[in-house]
């Protein structure tokens, strides 16, 4: 690659989940409205990968009408764009997941930036309150992590998990999607060449079951609305999905990211077990029920729904969806309020971390005595805990 970039961004916006490509392209039109030149760094890869493959995903299509895009590099060669970007950013969703990140190495630790160029995470996840991996893996991990410039989290209770446990200074942080005002991804929805839609509640499912479709079917009986739904966006899933949700009537097929945002942005409402479908309802200030999904993380929601003081829009069981009163109805003002507060903090937090001239490091506690047994400590959390 020829062309130098001021920033390089990590994370899965290559994926078929609508959710994690608005939320880096949020993130990418964030940075970029800073005037940096930003470049999407393609997928990192451990074994054999044929890039032809994703050739017919939405999400390619997507991020090529949109972005500079690198080419997908193998984990031992991907510290070739040391030479081209000056600094990494790792953007949020749950890549310190395990069970996600593990196929890309510990590429999304930044274990291939050199000391020169500055390690960024933005609103990063571990997708639960403990850090959960192998022993082996996850020493290298913290490593890697205590070596980053600055650290930034999605869910609050990571903060202090990454203190006491892992001995590393985290700022909690807005998920991308509501980084930027609406008009981001709104302007994205005005691309889809759907017909507009009224009266209608909108669904975002990525879990069928049958009381998720009992609650949906309910809804719109009470309020006298139809209902337009969207599915799980990898197109593997399409059809058993499709099946286990059984409104075929209802479900909206080959729905590309414009189509998907454009659903959400005309609904009267909007219901959903997707946490990035809740940050959506939130940004285009929907009235809304999020389902908790504990399979996908249930943290994540209740981080969400306290900082905004939306705990009443969440609900465990959707059996519940139907039985309360002003269901439709959802003032803002106070929402919109503490988005704005948490939007100025994560916006000044993101811009002195990319400008700052003076590199900052993580690490809060430097006596290499204490780091083994807190590492100890954690993989001891780990290994007595569910491993899956």
């Amino acid at each position: 690659m020829k062309k130098k970039y001021d920033v390089g961004i990590l994370g899965v916006w290559f994926g078929c989940n609508y959710g994690s490509i608005a939320t880096y392209y949020s993130l990418y039109y964030a940075i970029k409205n800073m005037g940096k030149s930003v470049l999407m760094i393609h997928r990192p890869y451990l074994d054999h990968f044929e890039e032809a493959s994703m050739e017919d995903r939405h999400s390619l299509r997507f991020a090529r009408a949109h972005y500079d895009i690198s080419p997908a590099y193998h984990v031992d060669e991907i510290g070739k764009l040391n030479d081209v970007c000056d600094a990494f950013v790792l953007g949020a969703d749950q890549l310190w997941k395990y069970n996600v990140t593990k196929i890309f190495g510990h590429s999304y630790f930044l274990d291939f930036v050199n000391r020169k160029n500055k390690k960024i995470s933005y609103a990063t996840s571990f997708g639960t309150d403990r850090f959960k991996a192998p022993k082996e893996y996850m020493w290298k991990a913290v490593k890697c992590l205590r070596r980053m410039n600055y650290v930034s989290v999605r869910e609050k209770v990571n903060v202090n998990m990454c203190e006491k446990l892992l001995g590393i200074r985290a700022e909690h942080v807005l998920d991308p999607v509501l980084l930027c005002e609406s008009n981001c991804l709104g302007d994205i929805a005005n691309e889809s060449d759907r017909k507009v839609k009224s009266n209608y509640i909108a669904a975002y499912i990525l879990d069928p079951t049958p009381e998720k479709r009992e609650a949906l079917l309910r809804l719109a009986k009470k309020y006298n609305k139809d209902l337009v739904v969207m599915l799980d966006g990898w197109p593997h899933l399409f059809e058993t999905n499709r099946e286990k949700m059984d409104l075929d009537q209802y479900v909206v097929s080959d729905v590309e990211v414009d189509d998907w945002l454009f659903y959400f942005k005309h609904s009267d409402m909007v219901v959903t077990d997707s946490f990035h479908g809740t940050c959506i309802s939130i940004l285009f200030e929907k009235p809304f029920y999020a389902i908790s999904n504990p399979g996908r993380g249930a943290d994540r929601f209740i981080s969400l729904m306290e900082e905004f003081d939306l705990m009443d829009r969440f609900v465990w069981d959707p059996n519940e969806l139907g039985t309360f009163d002003n269901e439709m109805e959802l003032d803002y003002t106070k929402v919109n309020e503490i988005l704005n507060n948490e939007r100025k903090k994560s916006m000044a937090w993101l811009e002195n971390a990319l400008n700052s001239k003076k590199k900052h490091h993580s690490v809060v506690i430097r006596s290499q005595l204490l780091f083994p047994f807190r590492v100890r400590k954690s993989i001891k959390l780990y290994e007595e805990g569910d491993r899956n």
